[in-house]
């Protein structure tokens, strides 16, 4: 049984006054947690330390849960961010996806990119090509949620990468995504993918979310994801 009501309550708790004491109730004992810049998933004993050393670094941080969808256990939640980075007030979007057991996480990931928060404090970090992390209108994303999700998991199957891809397979040149797991309906769809782009020598592996807004009849599609590792990368192939 999947409670997205009592885990919500938690989580909105959590973003309104961020501390290890309304951050470890909202994990299972056997959860594993997965953030940008981070080697493997973390397990619940780790978990604290995690959270202690962000607050040290932005103590101002707030995050709002802004749209939700669910779809067998699976979550995703659409979050806007907030903290002072060197000085500067940051402001961000996120994707949090997260496997339910009852209402607490048994498996969690944040999507976001690093980047626009470390370039607060070094402008000079390399970059992607701005269209490759620019939202962008999704032809052909009519119709339910599930029949979506597949169309665009068989596109990518096919050789043919969704609009809000495309960019991002060209900045890397090369790219494949497989279909973690979706939520949605006619107006919000959320998808999990695992990517994998081959960069020089080097193979990187990382995760996508995408967010579809089709509640203004059109889709505006978004893909959050960590652009550092792989804008680092890109820079020291061409060099």
């Amino acid at each position: 049984m999947h409670d997205v009501d009592g885990f919500l309550e938690r989580f909105f708790a959590f973003g309104a006054a961020p501390s290890t004491g309304t951050y470890l109730p909202l994990f299972h004992p056997e959860a594993t947690l997965f953030d940008s810049g981070m080697e493997r998933p973390i397990t619940v004993p780790e978990i604290p330390e995690h959270i202690e050393a962000i607050l040290k670094v932005v103590p101002d941080f707030q995050m709002t849960p802004e749209r939700w969808r669910e779809r067998e256990g699976t979550l995703f939640v659409e979050a806007s961010n907030r903290a002072t980075v060197g000085g500067n007030a940051a402001h961000w979007q996120s994707i949090y996806c997260v496997d339910l057991e009852g209402d607490r996480v048994i498996r969690g990931r944040r999507y976001y990119d690093r980047r626009a928060l470390f370039a607060l404090l070094n402008p000079d970090l390399p970059a992607l090509p701005e269209a490759a992390v620019a939202s962008c209108e999704l032809s052909g994303a009519e119709g339910e949620a599930g029949a979506l999700a597949h169309a665009l998991a068989e596109g990518w199957a096919s050789g043919r990468a969704p609009a809000q891809h495309r960019a991002l397979a060209e900045a890397v040149g090369g790219l494949e995504m497989e279909q973690v797991g979706w939520a949605g309906d006619g107006e919000l769809v959320f998808l999990e993918w695992k990517a994998r782009a081959r960069v020089g020598d080097a193979t990187l592996a990382f995760g996508v979310a995408d967010r579809i807004d089709r509640s203004a009849g059109k889709a505006d599609a978004r893909a959050y994801f960590d652009t550092l590792t792989l804008a680092t990368t890109l820079a020291g192939a061409r060099a």
